[in-house]
């Protein structure tokens, strides 16, 4: 069987990455959303709100203003996840996002094997000024390892749609491994069994900001979660960054 996961209702600051220049990153872990919503009754921004409140003066935020996500993560991935701590902070990250000055780099686990590297292009279902289109999406992407089975690959999204990575993938022909949603039911159900993970492997690794965000370039990284270095473990490869 899969591996159950608690899902955490309270913010943990170890989660932390970054916090400086009217901006906070955290590391947000998998089966948690940006929001709450319909399905889910907190998400990582109303769990800072709340930790402000109860820790006032740990953060540069007055208790009871809202943070801003100046972009999202879909609801299983991990990793570095930013904020504006004013209005103002949120449509500058914003705004340099659109202008694709911030690089992102995920990992991913990939169902079979893959090219050494790869340019994908396609339109996905995304949504733009209140309603969902099918809209031009692309990546690169740079294989770290991989058998006849898996592929462990490094990605870096051009552009920000939703879901971007998982349908591009999926359209080529190698969805993520583990994904109900994308990829065909048995096999992903048969990978999420065989390692015990409770999800898709998608993890933000990696976001580089600009010089014109916090007065020099930064880079901000996010360690792999468990359950993804338990995968690495079991395949023998070595986690990201190391020989």
């Amino acid at each position: 069987m899969s591996a159950t996961a608690t899902i955490p209702t309270e913010l943990d600051p170890t989660w932390i990455l970054f916090h400086g220049g009217g901006l906070l990153a955290v590391n947000k872990p998998g089966g948690v959303p940006v929001h709450r919503g319909t399905s889910h009754e907190i998400g990582i921004s109303e769990m800072i709100d709340e930790w402000v409140r109860l820790n006032p003066g740990e953060l540069d935020i007055r208790p009871g203003t809202p943070v801003h996500p100046a972009h999202r993560l879909d609801l299983e991935a991990t990793g570095v996840l930013l904020f504006g701590l004013t209005q103002a902070a949120a449509r500058q990250l914003q705004t340099a996002m659109s202008s694709r000055d911030v690089e992102k780099r995920y990992l991913a686990i990939i169902a079979g094997p893959v090219e050494v590297l790869g340019h994908l292009k396609g339109k996905v279902r995304s949504k733009l000024r209140g309603e969902y289109r099918r809209l031009p999406a692309e990546l690169t992407y740079r294989r770290l390892a991989f058998d006849e089975r898996l592929s462990l690959v490094e990605v870096t999204p051009i552009g920000g749609r939703t879901h971007q990575i998982r349908d591009l993938f999926a359209q080529y022909g190698r969805p993520l491994a583990g994904d109900l949603r994308y990829g065909k039911p048995k096999p992903s159900q048969q990978f999420l069994e065989k390692f015990e993970v409770p999800r898709f492997l998608l993890h933000a690794q990696r976001v580089t900001l600009p010089g014109s965000i916090l007065g020099a370039s930064r880079t901000i990284e996010a360690p792999l979660p468990t359950e993804f270095i338990r995968v690495l473990e079991k395949k023998g490869w070595a986690p990201a960054g190391e020989p």
